[in-house]
This record gives structure tokens, C-alpha cells and sequence, in this order.
């Protein structure tokens, strides 16, 4: 408890001059040290409002010029001599208002935590003082510390026992101590302090201020490492949204617009060679399979606009969506197409569905504009562990290291979007080929399994 010496207030100019003095050198506004030193004047029974003003004007200023150790112990101890208060009682009053000060919350867990251990330092009897917890694969981790002999093997082991469950953290001599910091009920650093064997109460009493003070900065540090984790999803979920978009356009739209240009060339084509009009049916038949090509492709487009995933085949069952895939490459083609399929594919994700369909979609279209074929083969096989696709065509074939580099180099997303389709997606994609046929695309995905979210693992906020 506090104790007050009556003396006469003649007697205290001296300290009082030492007050102001002290407040220059701290940094200390003069209306500050004004209020300072007319409360140490005041002399108030219980100390509480001098060392809470203290404790604000040291946060304040330190902030921005440290925690000089040495000043703010010479501070203290004139306050306390201008006051008739004894000097511990007064620093005791200080350190537990300083650290549970408002701007201490607005720092960065780290600058945070550092700056509680320089208040400790400054205002309670500790040497040394440094902050553990535990680090990848269990290892005791020194998060900060403060003092003159760093980190120590004993501060080590006293943290060690105190994480694993040890009742009271220490050394054989008494002189290394740790004090717990408790997160969501549970301990979740250790505070370890030295101390002189005459202050280990008195310094116990200011750690475990401390170790209060710092729960809710490691719980604001926890919770901030969390939402980095979840933004770094977001942000990479939000790519591959991206890269699976303009592949869909690639696979999609741009195929259907392509081949309505083929048709296009082919009209007047067949105009200019033929030397007698063109019948109407001719005429309005033509006209009606560019109606219906734009109407797909404006579905299509109207599928990427609301969701980006293309919902009417994620929700319509896969086989049934290759189905009319195949059926209508047959009628606007010559060439023959084998389909078959096995297996249970319901347990597929929407993703692992929209790519299998849109690279069927992109080895159909390329079959039909590059390779020459006049029959393909089709297969989707779902077994326990993996879905497998595969597509083969008769046509003349390619070199593919080459054909890759070049269409790499003219940005084709062709090849690249299937691979990148099933890589994406945890899959492998190989494509076999060489000149005079024939080509083969293989795409094997793994059975989607939900992987543990990084948040789990944490504790709750609330019990």
C-alpha cells in the first residue's frame, strides 16, 4: 500500500523543480508537467490519480521517443520524493495504467508486444524479461525480449515447462520465472522475467499485469493472421476464377464464334462459285443455323455473366451434357465419335464437371479444325479414387513440344487451358501425338475430399 510522508510544502521546491526538469528531458509538454506537478502538490491520500497520470503521459510521449529507463526511473523517484509516496508503491500505480492504455491496442501485435516489455522494464524490478510461445512442430519459440543478456538457455527452459503444462516455470535458484499469457482459456505464451530475490514478488505482481495486457494483443495478432490466411485464399480463389473464365470464353463463345465464321466463308464460298442464284430454301436454311449459333453463344455468354461458372452444366448431369456435346459435333460434322462412359460420376464437383465438358468442348473443336480426322473416341471412366477422360482422333497428329512453345507464344490457350483446367484442379493432363496421327488426351482427377480449413485448428472465440 502506498504510504505518505507529511512533510511541509516549503520542502518540496527543490523536488518540485526536479519534476519539471525531468519532465524536459522526458519530452514532456509544459502543460503536462504543469498538471504533474500540481498533482504531486495535491497530494492525494490514495496515489491513484498521480500514478494514473503518469502512466498516460509516459504512453504518450514514449510512443514516439522510447522508453528510456534510466529518465523514467529518475522521474518516478522525484515524483515520489515531491509527494512524500514511496517510490514502488508509485511505479507499481504507473505500470498498471500504462499497460492497459487504449493507444496500446492501435499498435501492431509486434510493436505491441515490444513496447509492454519495455513498460515492464522501465517501471517494475525485472532484468530481463522475454516472450515464448510455441513455433512450428512444437518448437519453444522466443518471440521478443528485452534485457541484457538476450534469451537464455534458462529463460528457455522455464517457457518449455510452463507450454507444456508445468505448474510454475523456473530455475533451480529461483531467479527465472515465467508467468503465463492466457488466450481463449488457454495458455499461450509464456512470459519469462529475472528478477533479484528481494523484488520477486514485487516484479511478479507487475509480469502478471503485463501477461494480462498482452492476452488480447496475441488474441488481435491470432485473429489478423486468420484473415490473412483467408484473404490469400480469396485472392488465389479469385484467380483461378479469373484463369477458368477466360478459358471458358476460349472453349466456348470464341469456338462458337469461329465456326460461325467458317460457315460464313463457306457461303460466299459456294456464292461465288455458283453461277445460278441461290434457292430461298438454301438461302433460309443457312440463315436459320446462323440464328441458332448466336443463340447458343448468347446463352453461353449470359451463363459466364451471372455466376462466371456456367451453372445450367453444373447442374445438369455430366453425362447427359457430353451426350448433346457429341450428338451435336455429329450433325454440324462428318466425322464419327464413339462415346461411352462408366462409373458413378455424381460425386464429381461442379468444377471437376465444367472442366471435363469444356475439354471435350476444346478436343472436338480442334479435331475438327486442325487435325484432318474422320473418327474419334471418347471415354469417362469414374473409379474410386480418380476420374479418368480420354480422347482419341485418327488425324494427321503434330509435335507437340512445338506446337506448345508456339501457341505459348501467340497466347492459344488451346493445349495450355487443359492442362492448366486439370492442374488447377489437383489433375494431370497429357497429350500424345506425332506426325501422321494418332493423337491422344488423357485427364485424370482425383475424388475431391474437403481439406481441413486453416482456421480449424484454432480456438474458438467463444465457448
Amino acid at each position: 500500500m502506498a504510504t505518505t510522508r507529511k512533510r511541509p510544502l516549503a520542502g518540496v521546491a527543490e523536488p518540485l523543480g526536479g519534476i519539471r526538469r525531468a519532465a524536459v528531458r522526458l519530452g514532456i509538454p509544459a502543460r503536462e508537467a504543469r498538471t504533474l506537478v500540481h498533482l504531486t502538490e495535491v497530494n492525494a491520500p490514495d496515489g491513484g490519480s498521480l500514478g494514473a497520470f503518469v502512466g498516460d503521459i509516459l504512453v504518450d510521449r514514449s510512443l514516439e521517443h522510447g522508453w528510456p529507463r534510466s529518465l523514467i526511473r529518475h522521474l518516478l523517484a522525484t515524483v515520489a520524493e515531491a509527494s512524500g509516496r514511496d517510490r514502488d508503491a508509485l511505479a507499481t500505480l504507473t505500470h498498471a495504467r500504462a499497460t492497459r492504455h487504449p493507444s496500446l491496442l492501435a499498435l501492431s501485435p509486434a510493436l505491441a508486444v515490444e513496447t509492454q516489455l519495455r513498460i515492464l522494464t522501465a517501471l517494475a524490478p525485472v532484468e530481463d524479461v522475454s516472450l515464448w510461445s510455441t513455433g512450428p512442430g512444437g518448437a519453444v519459440v522466443c518471440r521478443s525480449s528485452l534485457g541484457r543478456s538476450g534469451p537464455t538457455r534458462r529463460a528457455r527452459l522455464a517457457a518449455r515447462e510452463l507450454l507444456e503444462g508445468g505448474p510454475n516455470g523456473g530455475d533451480s535458484t529461483g531467479l527465472v520465472r515465467a508467468a503465463p499469457v492466457t488466450c481463449w482459456q488457454r495458455v499461450e505464451a509464456a512470459l519469462v522475467f529475472r528478477a533479484a530475490k528481494g523484488d520477486q514478488e514485487e516484479a511478479l505482481v507487475a509480469v502478471g499485469e503485463t501477461a494480462a495486457a498482452l492476452a488480447p494483443v496475441l488474441e488481435r495478432e491470432s485473429l489478423l493472421m486468420r484473415n490473412a490466411v483467408r484473404e490469400r485464399a480469396l485472392v488465389t480463389s479469385g484467380e483461378r476464377l479469373l484463369t477458368r473464365l477466360g478459358f471458358d470464353l476460349h472453349d466456348g463463345p470464341m469456338q462458337d464464334l469461329a465456326a460461325l465464321a467458317g460457315d460464313l466463308r463457306l457461303l460466299r464460298q459456294k456464292t461465288q462459285e455458283r453461277e445460278e442464284p441461290i434457292s430461298h430454301e438454301m438461302l433460309f436454311g443457312f440463315f436459320d443455323d446462323v440464328e441458332a449459333r448466336v443463340g447458343a453463344i448468347d446463352r453461353v455468354l449470359r451463363d459466364l455473366v451471372h455466376s462466371l461458372e456456367s451453372p445450367a452444366v453444373a447442374r445438369r448431369p455430366l453425362g447427359e451434357v457430353l451426350a448433346r456435346e457429341v450428338e451435336s459435333f455429329r450433325t454440324q460434322t462428318d466425322l464419327v465419335v464413339e462415346f461411352s462412359m462408366s462409373g458413378d460420376l455424381d460425386a464429381l464437383t461442379a468444377s471437376q464437371r465444367i472442366a471435363l465438358v469444356r475439354i471435350v468442348q476444346e478436343s472436338l473443336s480442334n479435331a475438327r479444325e486442325h487435325s484432318g480426322a474422320q473418327r474419334i473416341s471418347i471415354s469417362l471412366a469414374a473409379r474410386s479414387d480418380r476420374t479418368v477422360l480420354d480422347i482419341t482422333d485418327d488425324g494427321r497428329g503434330f509435335d507437340v513440344p512445338r506446337t506448345l512453345v508456339r501457341a505459348a507464344q501467340r497466347g492459344r490457350f488451346g493445349l495450355l487451358g487443359m492442362n492448366e483446367r486439370a492442374r488447377l484442379l489437383g489433375g494431370r493432363f497429357d497429350v500424345q501425338s506425332r506426325a501422321g496421327g494418332p493423337t491422344s488426351i488423357s485427364v485424370v482427377l482425383p475424388v475431391w475430399q474437403p481439406a481441413l480449413a486453416p482456421a480449424a485448428a484454432q480456438p474458438a472465440l467463444l465457448s
